[in-house]
Order: structure tokens, then sequence, then C-alpha cells
């Protein structure tokens, strides 16, 4: 498998998680058209209604870093800030994908 996946852990302020999700929203439509970009997920933590992960995939690690760079995505980052308590990002690439559905059995 080619392409990269980009894993972001966001912790945001007590009482601002409505707040993030509605910037993410926002935003979110931006990215989907980003040429490069193959789709992103917001994922919340169930026993913690504050962390969130972000999962997005790219074609590329240099469509990526570009994108990261935009003027767009600079803006975006400006308005996240003060709602995050903290955070990381991981890059990943794709080793093996199981299709929804398939079971592995062993012989």
């Amino acid at each position: 498998m080619d392409g990269l996946r980009v894993l972001l852990q966001i912790r945001v302020r007590p009482g601002m998680q409505d707040e993030f999700e509605r910037l993410w929203q926002a935003h979110a439509s931006y990215v989907n058209g980003v040429p490069g970009n193959r789709g992103q997920s917001l994922l919340r933590h169930a026993d913690q209604s504050n962390e969130y992960v972000v999962l997005t995939d790219w074609t590329d690690e240099a469509t990526f870093r570009a994108f990261e760079r935009s003027e767009r995505q600079q803006e975006y980052l400006k308005r996240l800030w003060p709602m995050r308590e903290g955070g990381s990002m991981a890059l990943l690439t794709t080793r093996y994908e199981l299709p929804s559905g398939l079971v592995h059995t062993q012989p």
C-alpha cells in the first residue's frame, strides 16, 4: 500500500468540545477538497470526552506537508490553539489493510 496516514491526537480544554467539533467540521470541507487528500475522520475517545483523534489519508508526504504550510491551514491552526490543551502527531504508512468483513482463519 502506498500513501500516508496522519494520526493527530488532540486534547481540548474541558467544555470546548462542541466549539472544537464545529471548527473541525467547518474546516473539513476545505480539507476534503485539497488535491492529494483521500479522506479524514474525527474520532472521540469513549471515556475522555475532550480527547480526539483525527485520522487523515494523503497520497504522499510532500502533498501533506504542502497542505500543512498552506495559508488556510495556518488560519485554522490559529483558531484551534486557544482550544488545545495538548496533542501529538504521527505520520504512518499502511503496511497491510484488511477489507471489512474479511475473517482470517488458520489452516
